[in-house]
């Protein structure tokens, strides 16, 4: 038989929220906020240069290359887009050009891409 919670923590009160200003500047994106889209990226074009071309694999890493692509999207607009771009691209600079033209393939259409 479990026994019922018997321990409650207080909540503390909210304080009041400092009044903004209005919206600042656009945060840049930083390396270790795209660290994550990046890796997942490089993950998904392994499989891709490694694997099948084309066919339902082809689709699948297509559509994991858009959803980061999304991610990032939500990040930081195109700022992160471009970010995320450049770790790829410094990663492994002999595969670059592939694996950019695969990202920009799948991110075409994306809000805040201009390709």
């Amino acid at each position: 038989m479990k026994r019922p919670l018997t321990t409650s923590f207080p909540v503390p009160p909210n304080p009041d929220p400092e009044p903004q200003a209005g919206p600042g500047p656009a945060p840049t994106s930083s390396w270790r906020e795209v660290a994550p889209i990046v890796a997942a990226l490089i993950a998904t074009l392994a499989a891709i240069e490694s694997g099948p071309k084309a066919g339902p694999a082809m689709r699948a890493h297509r559509s994991a290359l858009r959803r980061q692509g999304e991610a990032a999207t939500l990040l930081g607009g195109s700022d992160a887009m471009a970010a995320v771009l450049a770790q790829v691209a410094d990663t492994d600079p002999a595969r670059a050009a592939g694996r950019l033209d695969l990202i920009r393939d799948a991110w075409a259409g994306l809000p805040g891409w201009p390709g």
